[in-house]
């Protein structure tokens, strides 16, 4: 019914063998094809079945499994089961919307993302920390990697790899075992790292993080990577002054440190003050070379007076880089800006279907993570392509009125006139869409 009210609204033309082209659709095909034609050479059908999908993670909103995408395409659940199966270049293929990006202050962001699960008998599955629920829970973990913008304050998805292999079913992991367990959660993330370095290094070389990731087994990892980081000390760490001194004349190894790094009152003849604008308040950034004991190795830090919602006293936070040659400020935004990844992983889980898949294999899994995770890519860049700076919502059911305005005139077989039906494809394309310009 709702078919036949659309098209008895468009004046359609003579000839009944052509389509309409739906212009978001055209765009939205066009950018992902550009973005696959950087990765390796793909098989054409492989890279119809891509595109398909991608229009689907952003079309759809029903759950995102292979029974409901067969029905919303024209592609049966058994290939959809095939092709996820398939090994694809996810960082070759995202790193085409960085483009932009490299001009600008730019970092490498890893976090984990804990997806629910209930079952036991998908790969991977046992207890991980979940942020929301400041708990272990039982499901599945993904360690996000993407690229985040200091400048534009904004992240892309590059990779998304699943922890397995690690997990003791029925009792949570030692969160904080050393890398000296190979299964530990440091070991397996840095083993993730290291599987991906030769395309990551070919963007960046600074990897941003968490107080988790800040100690030592991991971080010389990461060294011998050929990585730097910027993650954050926790308030009781043991800092040193460096040893500035005339030399002792006296035989052994020279004085490498001074005194212990009081962060509540610091030496001001070996820190240097600098006040910055951040969210219309001016900051004090206080910054210094100095020794760190749990690292072991000389680091650029930088403290920061904090108030914390809900307290009354300020509490001074400490971030580091193991480039010890990066400014303060420059420290100070990147780490800021790794707060980027997790509104990666809230548009994928609210829109994209990044919780959705129920394959029991784990090739499939990893092809439906970085799918949902890639989508939001997409979206965003359709978005600044088309000059609407729409949210992901709005992309999505944007291009969601566009698949169902393109079934509805393929299935009438009629084909509307361009030019006389500009207002009501508009319309209609625009249906539900809050913040179109």
């Amino acid at each position: 019914m709702v078919k036949h009210l659309i098209i008895s609204k468009l004046a359609v033309v003579t000839q009944t063998n052509l389509l309409m082209e739906i212009q978001p659709l055209d765009q939205l095909t066009k950018i992902i094809n550009d973005a696959l034609n950087g990765t390796a050479k793909l098989h054409k059908s492989f890279k119809t079945f891509f595109v398909t999908t991608s229009i689907l993670f952003l079309s759809m909103t029903k759950r995102k499994n292979f029974t409901q995408m067969a029905l919303f395409s024209d592609c049966s659940e058994s290939r959809f089961r095939q092709n996820f199966q398939k090994k694809f270049d996810w960082v070759r293929y995202n790193l085409a919307f960085c483009r932009e990006k490299l001009r600008h202050r730019i970092a490498i962001a890893i976090d984990p993302s804990y997806i629910p699960k209930s079952g036991k008998h998908t790969p991977g599955t046992g207890y991980f920390w979940s942020g929301c629920e400041s708990a272990a829970k039982w499901g599945l973990e993904i360690l996000g990697i993407a690229l985040v913008d200091a400048d534009d304050r904004d992240a892309i998805h590059l990779r998304a790899v699943q922890t397995v292999d690690i997990v003791s079913k029925g009792r949570p992991p030692k969160y904080l075992a050393g890398m000296d367990n190979p299964n530990s959660l440091l070991a397996w993330y840095l083993k993730v790292i290291a599987s991906q370095k030769d395309a990551l290094l070919e963007v960046c070389k600074t990897i941003v993080a968490d107080a988790y990731f800040s100690k030592k087994p991991f971080v010389d990892g990461l060294i011998d990577l050929g990585f730097n980081i910027i993650s954050r000390f926790r308030s009781d760490v043991r800092l040193r002054y460096l040893y500035d001194g005339p030399k002792t004349g006296k035989r052994g190894r020279p004085k490498v440190y001074g005194d212990r790094v009081d962060i509540r009152n610091l030496d001001m003849n070996v820190f240097v003050s600098e006040d910055i604008t951040s969210d219309d308040k001016v900051v004090t950034l206080y910054s210094s070379v100095v020794w760190s004991v749990g690292l072991k190795r000389k680091v650029k830090v930088v403290i920061v007076d904090c108030l914390e919602p809900g307290k009354k006293t300020q509490e001074r936070k400490v971030f580091f880089s193991t480039e010890t040659s990066m400014s303060a400020k420059d420290i100070m935004d990147i780490y800021r800006s790794r707060f980027q990844i997790e509104y990666l992983y809230r548009d994928a889980k609210q829109f994209t279907g990044l919780t959705h898949c129920q394959s029991r294999k784990r090739e499939s899994l990893d092809f439906a993570f970085n799918m949902s995770l890639s989508s939001i890519n997409v979206a965003r860049f359709f978005s600044r392509s088309c000059g609407m700076h729409l949210s992901v919502s709005n992309v999505k059911t944007l291009i969601h009125n566009a698949d169902m305005i393109q079934r509805f005139i393929r299935m009438s077989g009629k084909r509307p006139h361009r030019l006389l039906n500009t207002n009501d494809f508009k319309e209609l394309l625009y249906y539900g869409v809050s913040d179109a310009a």
